[in-house]
């Protein structure tokens, strides 16, 4: 019975593992295996960005596009891949956010846009989701939860149901870790793309101060299981990524004692 279950295990194992390509990411500078490529990663962005724009009615201001579009442009120019026809369009919400996709969809509220002051700090808002894009974090969240499949029928074929909470539980703690990595490595990445293009990426600092503001007017219980670093976190990760050294301010929101 033991054999017959591995080789039943085994199987879509054995799948997503042949079906899987390894490459050198520009981005993170890391060897990574992957199953999604190029092609597959865009009709994946487009399926879910008819899914988005169904939902929510795109700005139609000539204005407004022209600005987003013509930052995109600089950006995208210098980022890291160049095997994506970037798309950028503004939602009409009033949300103070902004979401990228598989395939080089980015996505900007226009409550956002309203609220930045300049050229400089929307580019790095939009580097920020370029960021996600190249260093493929949507793609490995994907990937995990293909792997996470597998692992659940494992510990539901082992007959014991400690098994099954203790896959639930490692996932949900590496899965958020994993989304709190991507949040920096965005960060890190958008000054680097704003640079090269020609913003100034210090002008980031205003939007996490911005964001800061608008997450404390919905305070909720400190969790462990959060997707995001706290903002004092990112924005002391920022400053020592444009500074090149850490001020001891930073170092104080970096090791969480926050002033």
């Amino acid at each position: 019975m033991k054999n017959k279950n591995f080789l039943i295990l085994s199987l879509p194992l054995l799948i997503f593992l042949t079906g899987c390509a390894t490459e050198y990411n520009l981005a993170t500078g890391q060897q990574e295996t992957l199953m999604y490529g190029t092609e597959k990663e865009v009709k994946i962005g487009d399926a879910v960005a008819r899914q988005v724009e169904s939902q929510f009615d795109v700005v139609g201001d000539v204005a407004i596009n022209q600005r987003v579009e013509a930052i995109m442009d600089r950006i995208s120019a210098v980022a890291d891949r160049r095997d994506l026809v970037y798309t950028i369009r503004v939602l009409d919400d009033d949300a103070i956010n902004a979401v990228s996709l598989p395939g080089g969809y980015v996505y900007l509220f226009k409550g956002l846009v309203d609220k930045v002051k300049s050229d400089d700090e929307l580019a790095g808002v939009i580097a920020h989701e370029v960021g996600h894009i190249t260093a493929k974090h949507a793609l490995k969240r994907l990937q995990a939860s293909y792997g996470f499949l597998l692992l659940q029928v494992a510990a539901m074929e082992s007959g014991s149901s400690d098994a099954v909470y203790g896959v639930n539980v490692l996932y949900t703690t590496v899965f958020l870790a994993y989304s709190r990595q991507d949040e920096y490595e965005a960060d890190r990445l958008a000054v680097k793309y704003t640079q090269k293009a020609g913003y100034d990426p210090a002008a980031m600092r205003n939007v996490l101060e911005l964001l800061k503001e608008e997450n404390a007017k919905h305070l909720r219980p400190i969790s462990y299981f959060r997707t995001h670093p706290y903002m004092n976190e990112r924005i002391a990760a920022l400053n020592k990524e444009i500074q090149g050294h850490m001020k001891f301010r930073d170092y104080l929101n970096l090791t969480g004692n926050e002033l």
